[in-house]
Order: C-alpha cells, then structure tokens, then sequence
C-alpha cells in the first residue's frame, strides 16, 4: 500500500525547516547537509530519511510540498514533538496568535502587521499596552513569534530611537528581542543606540543577572566597534569591562556559558587593539587551561558556544599563531561528530559559520534556500 502524501503549506515548511534547523544545530543548505541530518535521524534510532527526500522537500527549487505523511512523522519526532499531529496542531495555536497581530504569513501578500504599522509610524501607546500583556504570558514560541515580529519590524524602520528608548525596560523585549534575537551584525537602524538604552541603569554589581546583562551588551558593542574599525570606542569598552569591571571565574561560572564566552573572547580584540603579543600569548594559554577543565562537564550545545565565540575571535585578531586554529578544533573535536563529512580538516574559516552562536538560528534561517 503507498505511504499517503500530504500537502504542506509554505508556512508549516518555512516552521519545520527552522526547528530541524535547530535541532541539528546548523542551516540545511547543501546535500552534504542533508546527508547529515538523515545520519542523525538513523543514529537517534527514528526511521531513515534518505538525503534525496530531504534535498527535495527543503532545497529543491521548485519542488511540490508533497512530501509523504511518514517522513513528516520523523521529523516532527526529532524535533520533539509526539509526531506531526502534534507539531501541526502546535504550529497552528502559533499560527492563530501571529495572525491575531495582523501578521499574514502567505509569502504573496505584502500587508504590514499593526506591530510593524505601530513602530514605522511611531503611534507606540498601542504597542505599549499591548506588550505590558506579555508580563502575564508564559508560551516561550508565543514571546519569540513576538519577538521575531518586533525583530523584522525595526529592520524595515528608518529609525527606531523612539522604540528603543520607550520599550527597552520591558522583560519581553531586553529577554527575546535584545538577547535571544541579538543582532550582532547591527544591521537594525540604531541598533547601537539600542544597546545603550538596554544597558542604561546597569552597573555589574547589583546581582548576577545585572553582571550579566552588562556582560551581554557591552561585549556586543565592542565586537561591533573592533570590526567597524572604531577604535576609541572599542577600547573605552574595553576599559570597563576588563579593567573596571574585571569580571573573575567564579563570576564566570555564575554567568553562564554564553555571557562567559563573550567575555573571554572579547578579551582576545581588547589585547589585539593593545598590540600585546606577550598578553595574547599569555591569555590565550590560560583560556586553553580554563576551556580544557570545563569541557566534560558541559553540554554539546555550551561546547558549540566556546568553539565559535573564541573561534571567531581567532580569525579575527592578528596576534593569534594558526596553529591555536588547530589547538581549538583539536579540543572540541567531538563536536564534528554531528557535522557534514570532511568539516574537521577545513580551515577555520570555513568551520565557524556552522557553529555560528552569535545571534540566533533566526538570522541564519533568513537567508535559508527555501522556495
């Protein structure tokens, strides 16, 4: 009897797409891709895919979203859900509340969501009101497809000093707009100005989540400033976070992975905007010690984090000897287990973008092939 075929809609693609994504851990955006997950399909014990479908139904150009009912299944089951009942049924409560916003996901029409309305015209006593709600709300998809919307919304905008400045308190917008869906490539209008309001108030001592938040923004910041070449603001960032604020390990541990890795790696431009090849070398050697005694304890994820934070320092920094490059793969070598085939003898360069933490899987779902 032939498995049955389903007709899937550009939306529940679009959303299958982006948690496989997620789940995998790096964009679906070649065949070796493809191979690779239906590897890790096979390995964690789901029925097989074969790359060929899984080219046709994410990559193929022009194909028909008539995958079969069963493959649908599998994927929904490794991503996490029960089977693509459950998944469907879960996309479509998403689904129901972004269209409440005025948010139509059909790739063909071009209608603005009131939020985006909102923000482009700057009539925010709306807006306001209507994220003072989310204090309440406990959906995480529910707070991140508001998110997501805000995201694109100050994308679009000419300027957004206004909404920076008015919504930047709000838990809902610093947690998921201004963490979750970093915008580390400030490609959002004023989105420095952004980070100032985010980081107003802030001081490093107040709490851990304070140290933090500190931690997060102004690493974003001078990472920004060191690329764009502008040193005088780089390195006054750099002065308060590694002179002033001096952040230790215990403090470190008390962070967390993500803020820690920033830390460190940020350390890396600060000493490269120095000139130091003594410090870097120095630091460098003791960022390896610290690497090595927390590797067994963390997970794959938090490995992923460390491997692109200081990776991505690495390439950029001219004070660091290539065969640190291969030191740092060498360290989290089990991390390619989950990677395309022959990734681990590429250059580091060509590595970084499939561990790519900075921001979220969002932006890099953005430029996904998808029809």
């Amino acid at each position: 009897m032939p498995k049955p075929n389903y007709v899937l809609s550009d939306y529940l693609k679009q959303e299958l797409y982006k948690l496989v994504c997620i789940r995998l851990g790096f964009p679906i955006r070649s065949k070796l891709d493809c191979r690779k997950l239906s590897e890790q399909i096979t390995v964690e014990g789901l029925s097989s895919i074969s790359e060929s479908s899984l080219y046709r139904l994410f990559l193929l150009r022009g194909s028909l979203n008539r995958p079969y009912l069963h493959t649908l299944d599998i994927l929904a089951r490794f991503c996490g859900f029960k089977g693509w009942n459950d998944f469907e049924e879960q996309q479509n409560k998403i689904d129901t509340f972004v269209r409440g916003f005025g948010k139509f996901p059909q790739n063909k029409l071009t209608v603005k969501s009131l939020i985006t309305v909102c923000i482009h015209t700057e009539e925010i006593k709306p807006l306001y009101y209507y994220t003072e709600q989310f204090n309440e709300v406990d959906d995480t998809e529910i707070k991140v497809k508001f998110a997501e919307e805000i995201f694109h919304s100050t994308l679009t905008n000419s300027d957004n000093r206004l909404f920076f400045r008015e919504f930047c308190r709000f838990p809902i917008v610093r947690e998921y707009f201004f963490e979750f869906l970093a915008d580390p490539t400030f490609s959002i209008p004023n989105y420095e100005e952004g980070i100032l309001c985010y980081l107003k108030g802030l001081r490093g001592d107040d709490s851990v989540k304070d140290l933090r938040d500190v931690v997060f923004g102004n690493c974003l910041l001078l990472r920004h400033y060191f690329i764009n070449q502008q040193r005088a603001k780089a390195l006054l960032i750099g002065e308060k976070l590694f002179v002033h604020l001096n952040v230790n390990e215990h403090q470190l541990n008390d962070i967390g992975v993500f803020p820690s890795a920033r830390y460190l790696s940020c350390k890396i431009l600060f000493i490269e905007l120095n000139g130091d090849t003594h410090e870097m070398r120095e630091f460098i050697e003791w960022m390896f010690e610290w690497m090595t005694k927390r590797i067994h304890y963390q997970t794959i994820e938090e490995q992923r984090i460390i491997f692109y934070s200081v990776g991505e320092c690495f390439l950029l920094s001219a004070l660091i000897d290539l065969h640190f490059h291969d030191r740092l793969k060498a360290l989290f070598s089990q991390l390619f287990d989950v990677m395309p085939n022959k990734l681990f003898h590429q250059k580091l360069h060509k590595i970084i973008p499939y561990f790519d933490q900075n921001g979220s899987i969002y932006h890099l779902l953005n430029g996904s092939n998808l029809n």
